[in-house]
C-alpha cells in the first residue's frame, strides 16, 4: 500500500495510554500557521499539552487509565519534525473500570457533507459508576454533560500556542479516503464542533485478536 499522502502545514497528535492490559490512542490534527514545526517546538507544545490538555483526560478517565505518551508530527512533508514524549497521568475516577472495548464517542462536526461516517474520537473515559442507573446502553447525563465541557476544554488547549515561530491554529479533520478508495490528495475541514454522544460505544480494535 501507498504511503499516506503529505498534509501541508497540519501536525498529527497522538495521544496514547493504557488501560490494564489494553492500549489506546487517540488522534487529533492541528493546522499551523507561521514557521514550520521543528521538533523543538514540537516538543513545547507537547509540554504545554500535558500540563494544561492532559488533566481534562485525567479528570475522566479511572484510576487504572494511564495516559503515557504524546507523539507529534508534522505531516507537511515526508521528512517533517517528529517527536515522542512519555508521559504518565493517571485518572481520577474511582470505582469497577470498564472492559477494554468500551469507550465514549465524541463526534466531531464539519461543515462539508458526505455520505458515511464523521470524524470522531473513541475516549477511554468513565467508569461502571458513570453508566446511567439502570441502563447498559446509555452514560449517565451528568457524566456527559461533563465530559462535553472537559472535552471542549480539550480542544481549546490544542490551539492559541506559539513556539519558535509556529502557531497551532486551528482544530482540523484530515480525509484520506473517499468511498472507499485512497484520496491522491489529503482533504483538510476544519472542525466546527464537538457533541458528546450519551449511547455507551465499542472501541472493538483495542481488544486484539482473539487469544492474541
Amino acid at each position: 500500500m501507498p504511503p499516506l499522502p503529505v498534509v501541508p502545514n497540519v501536525v498529527k497528535l497522538v495521544v496514547g495510554g493504557t488501560y490494564h492490559d489494553a492500549k489506546w490512542l487517540n488522534i487529533y490534527h492541528v493546522l499551523w500557521s507561521g514557521t514550520a514545526p521543528t521538533s523543538a517546538a514540537l516538543t513545547s507544545w507537547i509540554g504545554y499539552l500535558s500540563s494544561n490538555a492532559g488533566p481534562q483526560y485525567h479528570a475522566e478517565m479511572s484510576v487504572d487509565n494511564e495516559l503515557t505518551s504524546w507523539e507529534a508530527t508534522d505531516l507537511t512533508s515526508d521528512t517533517g519534525a517528529t517527536v515522542t514524549v512519555p508521559d504518565s497521568i493517571f485518572g481520577v475516577r474511582a470505582g469497577d473500570f470498564m472492559p477494554a472495548g468500551v469507550a465514549m464517542v465524541a463526534s466531531l462536526e464539519i461543515s462539508r457533507r458526505y455520505r458515511g461516517g464523521h470524524p470522531r474520537k473513541y475516549l477511554p473515559w468513565g467508569t461502571a459508576g458513570t453508566m446511567a442507573s439502570g441502563s447498559t446502553i446509555d452514560w449517565d447525563s451528568g457524566f456527559v454533560s461533563d465530559c462535553q465541557t472537559k472535552f471542549s476544554d480539550f480542544l481549546s488547549q490544542l490551539i492559541g500556542t506559539t513556539y519558535d515561530g509556529c502557531t497551532f491554529a486551528e482544530n482540523v479533520s484530515v480525509s484520506y479516503v473517499s468511498g472507499g478508495a485512497r484520496r491522491a490528495t489529503a482533504v483538510v475541514d476544519p472542525i466546527t464542533s464537538s457533541v458528546i454522544r450519551s449511547r455507551i460505544c465499542s472501541q472493538r480494535r483495542r481488544l486484539g485478536k482473539i487469544g492474541g
